[in-house]
């Protein structure tokens, strides 16, 4: 198993990877009392095995059970069964549960324990990483949330062993992201070994999920409530990828959208002049090669632009009539940039298209 800890301001998180990891929890938890949140449709067997005083709380585990109406319900049935502070809540799913979750541990009382068990390579690699929780409100994604950071996070790489390659697919799509943006050392390694990645050997596995995650760590550790300006780079892709999710109604799975919207995105530093010749090449190369989305037509659904351009416009990041986007300059380098939002609608348009 591999472990990493990270300091943040208020909590330490640690990070268990490898097959079986999942067993750690008997020790962690003891026999404090738990909340035990899961997607309806996973066997969670392994993980009761170690538990000894938990309640159960089944989800859904789709793109509604983000709305804030359905957080309040969770809420609900935690205070029915008299969880206090010193408690546990476990989310054991993909983003979406994670996200939930991660919200309502992070509001209820002021805070619970929050362990996150990913179930998904996207969970894994990205959203059950880095103290980002968030539901959607008014059909805006992630437009309600907190920073609240879990005291751990166990990647058992079991899980990946069951799940369809379409699944893997979504998760490659952020992994990808790192290695455009921050690591071309990650990079590297993805243009060598796609076979065994999707193959789903272990290794290759843990070595992508344990890149992700150190590189998700570092950027979290300088900038852990986006006031600095640098965690903004974990977004490339998502400006226009959100754009993409809310024009299709959230039809559109989130790593194919931000697929589209890297390559957007990428065309977008190239044609203001802040990304070397190739990296646009470099980009629909790296997605090509693991069989992700890169235009609209490859998505095949109806894209509402009016919705898509509307999301633009409330997205977190306007600021004064401005976006703020991280454009890769050359694999494995960015830059923070300011992007009149006017500019920034007329590029999403065309790409929509």
């Amino acid at each position: 198993m591999i472990k990493i800890s990270e300091d943040f301001c208020n909590t330490t998180t640690h990070v268990i990877i490898g097959k079986g990891s999942v067993s750690s929890l008997s020790e962690i938890i003891g026999d404090k009392k738990v909340a035990l949140y899961y997607s309806r449709k996973l066997n969670v067997d392994k993980v009761k095995e170690n538990l000894k005083n938990y309640y159960e709380f089944p989800m859904d585990d789709g793109e509604e059970v983000k709305d804030i109406l359905y957080s309040l319900k969770l809420i609900r049935e935690l205070f029915e069964k008299g969880f206090d502070r010193g408690d546990y809540v476990i989310a054991v799913g993909g983003g979406t549960v994670t996200d939930v979750v991660g919200f309502i541990a992070s509001i209820y009382m002021r805070g619970l324990n929050l362990i996150n068990i990913p179930t998904t390579l996207l969970g894994m690699v990205d959203a059950a990483i880095g103290g980002k929780t968030g539901v959607n409100f008014e059909n805006v994604k992630n437009v309600l949330g907190t920073f609240y950071q879990p005291s751990f996070i166990i990647s058992d790489i079991e899980f990946l062993e069951t799940l369809p390659l379409e699944e893997i697919k979504k998760g490659m799509a952020e992994v990808i992201k790192y290695g455009l943006v921050l690591d071309k050392e990650l990079y590297d390694y993805l243009a060598m070994h796609k076979d065994e990645i999707y193959s789903k050997e272990p290794e290759a596995l843990e070595t992508v999920v344990y890149k992700s995650a150190l590189n998700k760590l570092a950027v979290v550790k300088e900038d852990e409530r986006e006031t600095k300006g640098i965690r903004i780079v974990l977004n490339f892709g998502h400006t226009i990828g959100h754009a993409i999710e809310a024009g299709s109604n959230f039809r559109i799975p989130h790593g194919y959208a931000i697929s589209v919207g890297m390559v957007c995105e990428a065309k977008i530093a190239e044609e203001m002049g802040y990304a070397e010749e190739g990296v646009v090449e470099d980009t629909t190369w790296m997605l090509t090669h693991y069989e992700l989305p890169i235009t609209i037509d490859s998505l095949k659904e109806n894209i509402d632009l009016r919705k898509a351009i509307e999301a633009l416009t409330k997205d977190k990041k306007v600021r004064g009539g401005k976006v703020l986007m991280p454009f890769p300059t050359r694999i494995g380098n960015w830059k923070k940039v300011e992007v009149p939002l006017e500019t920034l609608k007329g590029f999403a348009e065309q790409c929509l298209k």
